[in-house]
């Protein structure tokens, strides 16, 4: 106890962190998707979790492991790399997102799914470069769900975005699609965007958006 007295708050935080990080995962999902959002949209809120771990209990253990693994950007402000569990394979040396500061930089990411690489929507040709018919409305879907996975995971939600580049294979074809898409998830919160067409990306995709929010 006397060693913790004399610990400088930092220190009495990152310990904090590593605890609750360490704990166990039973019941994490449920209880995330019950209150672990709302707490993720407070730094306040997660540090209250997570001193709930520090008294001890069943439902502080629970409460601290939702924090520390889905809400664990809020609880540190170091800059750094980020790798999302439920985030598509990367095709480089480059994580999902890196903090600089108070803003989250995530990296371009397409439709591909995570764990399988299937393409929702399919591919947008074959493996000899033959063009095939695709869905963008799918494929936008797509990516736009794998920013929100990695960002939830990370604490923070598409609400936090404030600027978008999008990158399309085929403006002509695929812009009013995609924008109408878009429309439904951003009409409300409206970040700055710049959409431009592109002769290919690293996979077989039509579309890939690149993000930054505020942390």
């Amino acid at each position: 106890m006397e060693d913790e007295e004399q610990m400088t708050t930092e220190e009495k935080r990152k310990k904090m962190v590593e605890g609750i990080v360490s704990a166990p995962a039973d019941a994490v999902e449920k209880v995330y998707d019950e209150v672990g959002q709302s707490l993720a949209r407070s730094a306040g809120g997660a540090l209250g979790a997570a001193a709930g771990v520090a008294v001890g209990g069943p439902v502080g253990g629970v409460l601290g492991a939702v924090v520390g693994r889905k809400a664990a950007g809020k609880l540190t402000s170091e800059d750094g790399a980020f790798i999302a569990e439920g985030g598509p394979a990367a095709v480089g040396a480059y994580p999902h997102l890196r903090r600089v500061g108070d803003l989250v930089f995530v990296s371009g990411m397409g439709p591909r799914q995570p764990g399988t690489n299937e393409i929702p929507g399919g591919p947008i040709k074959d493996e000899a470069g033959n063009p095939l018919e695709y869905d963008i409305r799918a494929q936008t879907h797509a990516v736009i769900g794998n920013i929100r996975a990695i960002l939830e995971e990370y604490g923070l939600g598409l609400e936090d975005i404030v600027d978008v580049l999008v990158f399309l294979t085929d403006m002509e074809r695929d812009f009013q699609e995609y924008n109408e898409v878009y429309a439904e998830y951003f009409s409300e919160i409206l970040p700055a965007r710049t959409t431009v067409s592109v002769e290919a990306l690293p996979t077989s995709i039509a579309i890939e958006l690149k993000v930054i929010a505020r942390a």
